[in-house]
C-alpha cells in the first residue's frame, strides 16, 4: 500500500522561491537545506519524501534553486525507483525554481510570492509563501507551495490500485547568509 511513488523535487521550489529577493543579491546558502515534500491518497495515505542536497544559484538578477531528482528520497526504494522512471530523471535530472532577486523581501512573514518553477522539461509560474528571519548578517528562510504534478506533464502511477492525487504539498528550510 506505501509503494506509491511520488515527486519530492517539488519541495525545492518552494526553497528557491524563498531565496530570491533584492537583499538576496550576493548571498549563498549556509549549511544543511531541506526540501520535502506530502502527496495524499485515498484511506489516509500519506507518502513524505525529501532531499537534504539543495543547491542555490545567484547571478545577481535571479535566484535559483536547484534539486537532483536522484538524490529524493521516500524511505522506500522501490517508490524512489518508480518516482524516478515517472519523472523521467535521466532525460529530466533537475527541478529548479528560478526567483527574480527583487520580488522577495528579507526579515518577512507570511509573505506570497512567484517563481518559474521547472521540472520534466515544463516550466510554470507558481506561487508560494515564505518567512525569513535574519539575525546578524544570516536568514532563516521557511517556505511552503502547492503543486500540481498535471501542471508539468507527470503521470501519477497506480501501484495495486492506489494512486495518489496530483496536487503535493512541498516545503523547505535553508539558512542564507551575505
Amino acid at each position: 500500500m506505501t509503494h506509491v511513488k511520488l515527486p519530492s523535487f517539488l519541495s525545492f521550489a518552494a526553497l528557491a522561491a524563498l531565496l530570491a529577493s533584492s537583499a538576496w543579491a550576493g548571498w549563498t546558502r549556509q549549511g544543511d537545506a531541506v526540501a520535502s515534500f506530502k502527496a495524499t491518497g485515498p484511506a489516509g495515505l500519506k507518502i513524505v519524501g525529501s532531499a537534504p542536497a539543495v543547491d542555490v544559484k545567484d547571478d545577481g538578477k535571479d535566484l535559483t534553486v536547484v534539486v537532483k531528482l536522484a538524490d529524493i528520497d521516500t524511505d522506500n526504494s522501490l517508490r524512489n525507483r518508480h518516482m524516478l522512471e515517472d519523472l523521467e530523471a535521466e532525460k529530466f535530472p533537475l527541478a529548479t525554481l528560478t526567483v527574480p532577486v527583487g520580488s522577495v523581501k528579507e526579515g518577512a512573514a507570511d509573505v506570497e510570492a512567484r517563481g518559474t518553477f521547472t521540472m520534466h522539461g515544463k516550466s510554470r509560474e507558481v506561487p508560494f509563501h515564505y518567512t525569513s528571519k535574519c539575525n546578524a548578517g544570516t536568514c532563516e528562510v521557511e517556505g511552503s507551495a502547492e503543486l500540481n504534478l498535471k501542471d508539468f506533464d507527470i503521470k501519477i502511477r497506480s501501484y495495486l490500485g492506489i494512486t495518489v492525487k496530483p496536487e503535493v504539498s512541498v516545503t523547505t528550510h535553508f539558512q542564507m547568509k551575505k
